[in-house]
């Protein structure tokens, strides 16, 4: 079988290690300023998805391992072994906020790393440094210490760049399979948008390789057993997995519409968590329909110009609209999440229009220095000033305050609503225990906070929650802490 090569790839340009490096500084500085400037909004407030992922890497302290986040049928745990070192020696908030954005970063390097040996070091350099730093909505994610995302994210990176290479050469052919499929069966695990676009990206190269079996497919299937083994035997202990319920109701075609209209305008900056359009809206509109033109036809561009070895994330990059159209829970476009998966390929089909530019301009560090950083500051800045202003102030004053009140009434046990209650009872760090009515992620703890004496336990809600405690309303005390209300059993 012959060897698909491209003569252009991966050249080494005359710009020194040191002055990429320095290139790169700029861009990243402003991508920490603007994460800094979010941690001290209300847009970063901790929630309590977040503070299971710390619950659960205290459970990793104590010797409880789980394999799949607790209460779901799908999403990897990776995190939590990940943190919980740390979470050994600090807690509070910023272990959360830290360690989430030194694995996004890791994930700007891994599309580094995809794009070197298609553009070149400097051109790989500013579609990672864009990835970096996005949008506002993405630099926000990349705050939350949601289990699954980033890793998958990088998962999912990772078997693009393999698939690629795979197009590229034969060389070590039976060790880039397994890889690649280890990568892709990870993927899988962590969560199955990230794993579905791993595998769409393996179709090229396994139809390339398809008389390889020995050097493609066995290794392939080995390693994809390998990285989702741990949701195997997840399977195989509960059952078949339960497909989790849409939060927003939405049909196929809608999903399909949404992605384009709503999900993408926000994950590049062009719409508000709420909806809507930053600046004029005729301009909005205008400049989120070609970033998303250039970035789908750009992959086109890229086949056409590279070859083979960039056909993997054409397929991916298109077939990731139908595909994930189909799961139903991505009809939720709020928060960009579920744009993660769709990120790198339309990066790179950005990118490919950087190959039309003159060699001088492409390969020089001034591209580094000025694009990465114009794009945070235009599409990160702006979309974040027009929610909540030039505010700096302490999200989470309000929950620090409910755990105050709690330990100074020698309140051990609290129960309420899944967004207040495990949020205090990670604030808390460890001296709370806490129950939630739906849905029960620590089943254990829910156990032991319903079997103590009522008169026991307080009651945390969202502002404006109609109560559910045990005993009547009248023999509680309410006090409001801003975004929380607080019932504490009287006399205590």
């Amino acid at each position: 079988m012959s060897v698909m090569t491209d003569t252009t790839s991966g050249r080494r340009t005359d710009v020194s290690t040191r002055v990429l490096l320095l290139a790169c500084l700029p861009a990243v500085v402003v991508g920490l300023l603007i994460r800094v400037w979010l941690t001290h909004t209300p847009l970063s407030a901790l929630n309590a998805d977040e503070a299971i992922t710390g619950l659960q890497a205290r459970d990793v302290l104590r010797g409880r391992f789980r394999l799949m986040v607790a209460g779901n049928d799908y999403g990897s745990t990776t995190e939590t072994y990940l943190f919980a070192p740390f979470l050994a020696f600090w807690g509070g908030v910023w272990p959360l906020r830290v360690l989430p954005v030194a694995l996004y970063a890791l994930a700007a390097y891994a599309l580094y790393r995809l794009a070197r040996p298609i553009f070149g070091r400097v051109p790989a350099a500013a579609l990672a440094l864009i990835g970096w730093t996005t949008s506002g909505a993405l630099a926000l994610m990349s705050l939350h210490a949601y289990m699954g995302y980033t890793t998958g994210l990088i998962a999912q990176v990772v078997a693009l760049a393999l698939a690629c290479h795979a197009m590229r050469t034969e060389h070590r052919l039976g060790r880039t399979a397994f890889l690649a499929g280890l990568a892709a069966g990870f993927a899988v695990w962590s969560h199955p948008i990230f794993g579905t676009v791993a595998l769409l990206a393996l179709v090229a190269p396994t139809l390339y390789r398809r008389r390889a079996v020995r050097r493609w497919w066995l290794p392939l299937a080995a390693g994809g057993l390998l990285g989702v083994s741990p949701w195997l035997l997840f399977v195989a202990r509960n059952g078949w997995p339960e497909s989790a319920l849409p939060t927003v109701i939405t049909t196929y075609p809608e999903r399909l519409t949404r992605f384009v209209t709503e999900l993408l305008p926000r994950a590049f900056g062009l719409r508000t968590h709420g909806g809507d359009w930053v600046g004029p809206d005729a301009l909005a509109v205008g400049v989120a329909a070609l970033v998303i033109l250039l970035s789908i036809v750009g992959m086109v561009v890229l086949v056409v110009l590279k070859g083979a070895p960039t056909v993997p994330i054409l397929v991916a990059g298109l077939l990731a609209f139908p595909v994930l159209a189909m799961y139903a829970p991505l009809g939720s476009v709020a928060d960009a999440r579920y744009a993660m998966p769709f990120l790198p390929e339309l990066l790179m089909g950005l990118g490919a229009w950087l190959l039309l530019v003159p060699e001088r301009i492409r390969n020089s560090p001034w591209l580094l220095v000025t694009v990465p950083t114009a794009w945070a500051l235009l599409l990160c800045v702006p979309v974040i000033h027009q929610q909540v202003g030039w505010e700096w102030l302490d999200p989470n004053a309000d929950a620090t305050q409910v755990v105050s009140e709690l330990e100074s009434r020698q309140i051990r046990y609290v129960a309420g609503d899944y967004w207040a209650a495990y949020l205090v009872d990670y604030l808390a760090d460890g001296r709370l225990q806490a129950a939630v009515h739906q849905p029960v992620r620590l089943e254990e703890e829910n156990d032991t906070v319903n079997a103590a004496d009522p008169s026991e336990v307080a009651y945390v809600y969202q502002d404006g929650m109609t109560p559910r405690p045990r005993m009547p309303v009248d023999r509680y005390q309410q006090l409001d802490f801003g975004a929380w209300d607080l019932y504490v059993p009287i006399g205590s």
